[in-house]
């Protein structure tokens, strides 16, 4: 007995799943028989009439209409005017039941009211209707919408035009697109369309309301990529056109320099969408694995090319291509990309050959040989000809050249160039508006230095320009948007601007001295480097231009310093 009193009943959680269905059910149940009803909402001559906690607790702006002391929260009857009679009706009867029937004659209306009453389930049911009904001829209709009320039917309805562009284009709703939204889609390396359809569209666009938007020309233009239109078109349709000489020389001068010297033009249109077929591959050539502690002058030697398509690659993502044609212990030769995807090397200290490598073939061409041979050169490619700059003829006794040479491939020789004004090796070069830059290095005492010269062909002479900040050598430069850029140095990343004759620190780091850099869809790629341990790294970083900072994005196959990195384009 005493036992049987003690013992207690354990508590009961108790709950009714269909509690929640039961209740909606109740509350249209008193809707239908006008039971409690406290507001009538009054739209389009059509009164609706409904329970103010049932629209407060599903709607945010009836929330706000209804719970914060507004004229609305008392009044028996409300007019609305910001939505149809129909699209109201849905809402509310979604409040009440939570079943709404989208359809293709409604979904627009029903967004546009969800979208205003606040009601995100009816208002993300609508913009999945909407994305998966996408087609050729309302995808612009979309995007005018999205933008106006939807951010992600916009994103998916743009990101439709770009793959439908040829037809989308030629609907009526095109001509209503933002410039922002024009934008998106022309500046886009995924708009499949031909250049031709490109151009065509832009200047439909500006045309369909010429006093708003002529002065909107030279910005857009500047985002069709002309260096991959047909060359015909492009010198009937945009270089005689007065217009487009008149607002966009450059770019017209840019492009018949592009025609006329393929992959010597850097610039954002030179970078190829997806659709022509082509796509930008960084290659990464040669190398230093390590410095052997035993002899600080013994190098672990890489003579393997390899490639990416990435720009955030793994150690799987890259591809061997070929090995270069020296001795597996070369070094010292130099690097350059001869059109868009030859790329020429120049032997080191071990072999002396030049030699041709043509990706597209996967074939290797012996090239005459230079007069001098020249390890630690550098070379440059202005006007279809090679340039071999600078270089070390003997190191002991060390023995450093100013001379130039020239490769011209329709002539297949070389002949001698302008002398720098002094003796340079392991310099850093680069091309920018047909001229060459030449950048520290050192001099024939051993100095590391840090002059600039810059040569235009033609030129009877080199001119200095600023001076970099900082003397450094293993070094090595990229041009990107009108600047060079320069690295490899111990702890700073350095800019060029022409225009000003001007050098600034555009990034601080600890890592990638002897680094490989290269640009690569339109950022600025640092490969590898040599550590404190004297080692090399595998570490790939992108420079931030805005906020000057650099962030690692992949890694290398292996650990590489003292490499060479190029961009080539690859069918």
């Amino acid at each position: 007995m005493m036992a049987a009193a003690q013992r207690s009943q354990a508590p009961l959680d108790f709950c009714h799943d269909a509690h929640s269905t039961a209740l909606l059910q109740g509350l249209q149940e008193l809707r239908s028989e006008s039971l409690l009803v406290d507001v009538i909402l009054c739209v389009s001559g059509k009164e609706i009439p409904c329970h103010r906690n049932v629209l407060s607790a599903c709607s945010g702006y009836f929330r706000a209409m209804f719970c914060n002391g507004h004229r609305e929260s008392k009044e028996h009857k409300v007019t609305i005017h910001e939505a149809s009679a129909s699209a109201l009706q849905l809402l509310v009867d979604y409040a009440y039941t939570s079943k709404v029937t989208i359809t293709e004659d409604n979904a627009v209306e029903l967004m546009e009211g969800a979208s205003f009453f606040q009601v995100p389930p009816v208002r993300d049911a609508c913009t999945k209707f909407l994305t998966d009904s996408l087609c050729d001829n309302n995808c612009m209709k979309m995007v005018n919408l999205g933008g106006m009320l939807n951010p992600h039917l916009e994103a998916e309805a743009l990101s439709y035009a770009m793959k439908e562009f040829a037809v989308a284009c030629k609907t009526p709703e095109f001509l209503r697109l933002t410039k922002g939204q024009l934008i998106k889609l022309i500046s886009s390396d995924d708009l499949n369309a031909p250049e031709e359809t490109v151009y065509t569209a832009v200047l439909k666009w500006i045309n369909h309301d010429t006093r708003k938007r002529k002065k909107e020309m030279r910005e857009l233009m500047e985002l069709v990529r002309f260096p991959y239109m047909d060359r015909m078109y492009f010198m009937e349709n945009v270089e005689s056109d007065k217009v487009m000489r008149k607002c966009c020389p450059d770019v017209v001068t840019e492009t018949l320099r592009n025609y006329a010297f393929p992959g010597e033009v850097q610039s954002p249109r030179t970078r190829p969408r997806h659709a022509s077929g082509l796509r930008e591959a960084v290659v990464i050539i040669g190398g230093n694995d390590k410095v052997v502690h035993t002899n600080p002058f013994d190098l672990v030697y890489n003579n393997a090319i390899t490639m990416t398509y990435s720009s955030t690659p793994s150690s799987e993502s890259w591809i061997s291509m070929t090995t270069m044609r020296n001795n597996d212990d070369d070094h010292g030769y130099a690097v350059a990309v001869l059109g868009t995807s030859d790329i020429i090397v120049s032997g080191g200290i071990e072999c002396p050959d030049v030699w041709l490598y043509q990706t597209r073939l996967d074939s290797w061409s012996k090239l005459p040989p230079m007069h001098t041979v020249r390890p630690y050169c550098k070379l440059a490619v202005v006007r279809g000809k090679v340039y071999a700059i600078g270089g070390r003829i003997n190191h002991s006794p060390r023995c450093v050249t100013a001379d130039v040479e020239v490769y011209d491939q329709s002539l297949n020789k070389w002949t001698e160039g302008v002398p720098l004004p002094q003796p340079r090796y392991l310099h850093a070069v680069a091309v920018l508006d047909g001229g060459i830059y030449v950048m520290g290095g050192y001099d024939a005492e051993g100095y590391t230095t840090s002059t600039v010269y810059r040569f235009t062909p033609g030129d009877s002479q080199w001119y200095s320009v600023s001076n970099m900040p900082e003397a450094a050598s293993f070094i090595t430069a990229s041009v990107l948007n009108g600047s060079i850029y320069v690295a490899g140095l111990h702890s700073n990343v350095l800019c060029y601007r022409p225009q000003d004759d001007l050098w600034t620190v555009v990034a601080h780091h600890d890592t990638g001295w002897r680094c490989g850099m290269t640009v690569f869809g339109g950022k600025i790629y640092f490969y590898g480097g040599r550590d404190t341990n004297n080692k090399g790294t595998t570490k790939i970083f992108q420079l931030n231009q805005e906020d000057k900072s650099l962030k690692q994005v992949g890694t290398m196959p292996k650990r590489l310093f003292d490499h060479v990195c190029v961009t080539i384009l690859k069918g």
